[in-house]
């Protein structure tokens, strides 16, 4: 009877210590695992937006036809500058002066690195967009791209009769307007 307990105690010491044994292991890779993962977040910087970004804009699935908006096209600059909220671009005018702040983005971490939401006013009176925009840089031109997305109304839907909006961006250089100084 005696031998028994031995054996049955042994049993139980020898479980227990595999059983350690893989808490230690299982939980210790885990940690290391998450430190690993941590130190590449920590890597990726932040979209940053500041610049002068240029491109044309036009309704979903079109590709931007000259004939929309005349012999030009359908241009659009803005200048995208920090401001309270995220991201505010500023319109650029014709005579390349500072116009009115008409694009608002804040980071939209629900859909990943270089996204944003926000509202695109393109004219004064008229409806504003509901916009969506992701960044990214071209592999060839390492140049910055931002492609917009947008509809009327309070949020983008695409499935409703509305006024579509799509534009596609490059960065131009470096912003020259400041929002204090925007007439908006």
């Amino acid at each position: 009877m005696v031998g028994a307990v031995a054996l049955a105690a042994a049993g139980v010491v020898v479980a227990v210590s595999v059983i350690a044994v893989i808490f230690v292991f299982g939980f210790g890779g885990s940690a290391a695992a998450g430190d690993e993962a941590a130190a590449k977040v920590e890597e990726i910087a932040p979209v940053s937006l500041a610049g002068r970004w240029t491109g044309h804009y036009y309704g979903y699935g079109r590709n931007g036809d000259a004939q929309d908006c005349g012999d030009d096209g359908c241009a659009l600059t803005y200048d995208i500058v920090a401001c309270k909220d995220g991201w505010c671009g500023i319109a650029i005018k014709d005579d390349n002066s500072c116009g009115e702040v008409a694009v608002h983005l804040a980071t939209d971490t629900s859909q990943g690195d270089g996204a944003f939401r926000g509202k695109l006013e393109l004219s004064k009176g008229a409806a504003p967009y509901a916009i969506e925009a992701w960044y990214r840089t071209d592999e060839e031109s390492k140049i910055g791209q931002l492609h917009l997305l947008g509809d009327t109304g309070p949020e983008l839907l695409l499935f409703r009769r509305s006024y579509p909006f799509e534009a596609n961006f490059a960065r131009a250089g470096d912003a020259t307007c400041k929002a204090d100084k925007a007439t908006s």
